[in-house]
């Protein structure tokens, strides 16, 4: 595969290409058969792009996946460029870029918002950006969506809380009569649809691009429905998207129900392709709003109860696990991983929303193990992190962490454990104000790890995402980042998810999906999950008076 790239590098004067996890629709989660990174350097994260030259390969990992992508890629060709916490992707790719060189890049997989830093950075060192139609790893293997065919089914009101026409309305009440909405954001699409689909592993949404006017909403898809979505709805092949929205924009006019008017096109530059974003570009107007995140953000009563059902399912599975863990010895982490499987199946779940990690001894450290092995096994001593979740008929996630510990912990495993449960309480009592960010409750985490004296321990991880179709859903994001910034509302649902790790020991997670409720006209953080904490690996000693009460509560479920 380099030495076809190199080829290609050659033959179409680049000096640099850079390869994408994602693909046209810029999913978090690409299938391993569909991501062109996975193709050249073998490794399998769920993000982390890859720069090749002539002679050197880089494969960029965050904090998630260090020991992961050690482990995978071939160190005598690929160079691992570990990004610590707040470290820009952006900021090393162009590092490693020379000045007055070429770099390639692949239209419909890198966003506008990217491909816009990127030239900015390149500009400064005289580099040019060549803009690429095809992706040329699929020149040398086979790109391809897996799955068997499978309808879209919408879901029920009851879930839903809203139909896909009042979301529609809803939508359609912010745009002015000369206005379209392109949305290509898949969580977006099945969202304001009610749809949902679990061809692709870990995604309850289906691949389609939508326009939106002020009548309608087209839906651009090769995918099959098993009921109509809404009056609002046509549903349109994809393979038609590019001719039309062509035509469109070469048009001056666009005839409305009431008058022509010349069209303007409101898009997401975070969400866009570049190629897509190229078809519309002499129409394009950025949105200053990312209209259907914004909604989706806020979970309505009905989405809650939803959330509050999954999770009594997930619990259930985590707990049995727990049983398993303890009642029996010689348990390889598949052997743990397949059980957890079966269980959410049994739960009722129609898939996960993420592949499980399940992690023994010092796996625990890697932050996203997720290759079980048959070979590892659970011995007396080793801590176990479970980090898992499903989708059930809702097509919403669920996630949450436990680390348990199998037989009698050392004092040190009492300290780290004890201290990532600390991190987690006060984060999750924080006192919320209409002015508290996700960036608040990430630091209150940060200051307790600082004063754990456990400076060799890593916490590479922001405490917390948003969650609902996707596993990972922003806003809001609970980090130390500029996203962390915004303020939190109620109804949003996010995780808290502190952790502590180190190479060689192993690692401690403790999450729980919650939201943020209004109580008695006050805002509190509310968990969905209920599973207890470990008794036998705290230091209660470690615990003031305050995390000694939350604890009691936790434990007894109170909270």
């Amino acid at each position: 595969m380099l030495k076809n790239l190199r080829n290609f590098l050659k033959e179409n004067n680049l000096d640099y290409l850079l390869v994408n996890t994602t693909d046209e629709f810029l999913v978090e989660y690409n299938e391993l058969c569909n991501c062109a990174r996975y193709f050249v350097t073998g490794f399998t994260g769920s993000t982390g792009d890859v720069l090749v030259s002539a002679d050197s390969v880089w494969q960029f990992v965050d904090g998630r996946y260090h020991e992961q992508a050690d482990s995978e890629v071939n160190h005598k060709t690929t160079t691992v460029v570990k990004l610590q916490l707040g470290q820009s992707f952006l900021n090393e790719l162009v590092e490693r870029i020379e000045p007055n060189t070429v770099i390639g890049v692949v239209s419909d997989k890198i966003s506008l918002n990217f491909y816009k830093a990127l030239k900015f950075k390149l500009d400064k060192k005289h580099c040019k950006i060549k803009s690429l139609e095809i992706d040329p790893v699929g020149l040398f293997t086979e790109l391809k969506q897996g799955g068997k065919p499978q309808t879209v089914k919408q879901i029920s009101l009851e879930i839903a809380g809203m139909s896909a026409d009042e979301k529609f309305k809803k939508l359609a009440r912010k745009l002015k009569s000369d206005e379209l909405y392109l949305d290509t954001h898949l969580e977006n699409i099945a969202y304001l649809t009610n749809c949902r689909q679990y061809k692709t592993p870990f995604s309850s949404t289906f691949k389609a691009k939508m326009l939106v006017t002020k009548q309608k909403a087209q839906i651009y898809t090769n995918e099959e429905f098993e009921t109509p979505i809404g009056k609002h709805f046509e549903i349109l092949p994809l393979l038609d998207f590019d001719k039309n929205i062509k035509k469109l924009c070469r048009n001056s006019e666009l005839v409305s129900e009431s008058s022509g008017m010349s069209v303007k096109v409101l898009f997401n530059p975070k969400t866009i392709n570049y190629h897509d974003f190229k078809l519309i570009k002499s129409k394009a107007q950025e949105s200053s709003v990312d209209y259907i995140k914004e909604m989706k953000a806020i979970k309505n009563d009905a989405e809650i109860a939803h959330f509050k059902k999954n999770f009594k399912r997930t619990d259930n599975v985590v707990n049995k696990t727990f049983e398993l863990l303890q009642s029996k010895d010689d348990l390889s982490e598949a052997e743990i991983s397949d059980f957890v499987e079966e269980e959410y199946k049994t739960q009722g779940a129609t898939q996960l929303s993420f592949k499980t990690i399940l992690a023994a001894g010092t796996n625990s450290s890697i932050i996203h193990y997720s290759h079980p092995s048959r070979e590892v096994k659970v011995k007396d001593g080793d801590f176990v992190l479970l980090d898992c979740g499903g989708h059930f008929e809702g097509g919403y996630s669920t996630d949450i962490t436990r680390t348990f510990l199998k037989g009698n912990p050392s004092k040190l495993q009492k300290q780290v454990y004890t201290t990532v449960l600390k991190m987690f309480l006060n984060a999750y009592h924080y006192k919320v104000t209409p002015k508290t960010t996700g960036f608040t409750l990430d630091r209150v985490a940060r200051k307790i790890q600082a004063q754990s004296g456990l400076e060799d321990f890593n916490f590479n991880h922001g405490l917390g995402h948003g969650v609902g179709i996707s596993v990972h859903e922003n806003p809001p994001t609970i980090s130390c980042g500029q996203m962390g910034k915004r303020v939190l509302k109620p109804n949003m649902v996010f995780t808290i998810e502190p952790g502590l790790y180190k190479t060689g020991f192993g690692g401690v997670r403790l999450e729980n999906t919650v939201y943020l409720a209004k109580v008695n006209g006050e805002l509190k953080i509310q968990s969905f999950s209920h599973v207890p904490f470990q008794e036998n690996v705290i230091d209660y000693t470690m615990l003031n008076k305050q995390e000694l009460k939350w604890l009691k509560d936790w434990q007894a479920g109170k909270c």
